[in-house]
């Protein structure tokens, strides 16, 4: 249990420093499944995509191919709903893992440090980037539904900032 001890953030002030080292491991773990396999990241953005035939076609100014409307959400029933695909690939998926790396590390620094402003400020970051990144994806690109594996992640965003923001005062000095 020493040993443990030992490697544990100080929760003199309270248990956010351990919720920091937790969520700071689960998001490094994460990242690296996501370089690993796209399963589990399929899981999360679950948004089923078609094809986006009402884009103009290319001109000397726009290529159809470059857009990001280039698919378009597809409807649960209908032709296209057969030919629907998500956008999960190798390459979002290893993106998605590097960033949920970094804002992995930040977190796991900060739960030693949260009496540095700086530290804190960039742990909060990271929940509010991902809380806004998730609405985002849900809400405005369609590429979530909200089911059993996307609960995690806007707990994990939403509540980690909003406890961080609450008690700014007990850790900064």
């Amino acid at each position: 249990m020493d040993k443990l001890q030992a490697i544990l953030p100080s929760g003199e002030k309270g248990i956010l420093p351990y919720y920091l080292f937790v969520v700071s491991i689960v998001a490094m773990g994460n990242a690296l499944q996501n370089y690993a396999t796209l399963h589990y990241t399929r899981r999360l953005y679950n948004g089923r995509f078609v094809t986006n035939h009402s884009l103009p076609p290319a001109t000397d100014k726009f290529n159809p191919e470059d857009s990001t409307n280039i698919v378009k959400p597809a409807s649960s029933s209908g032709k296209d709903s057969e030919k629907a695909k998500d956008q999960v690939t190798p390459l979002a998926a290893r993106l998605f893992g590097t960033y949920t790396f970094m804002a992995g590390l930040i977190r796991f620094y900060a739960c030693y440090q949260l009496e540095n402003p700086s530290m804190y400020h960039l742990a909060i970051w990271t929940h509010v980037i991902a809380g806004v990144h998730f609405t985002s994806e849900m809400l405005v690109l369609k590429t979530m539904r909200f089911t059993g594996p996307q609960t995690f992640p806007f707990v994990a965003a939403y509540g980690g900032a909003i406890w961080m923001l609450v008690q700014y005062k007990n850790y900064v000095q």
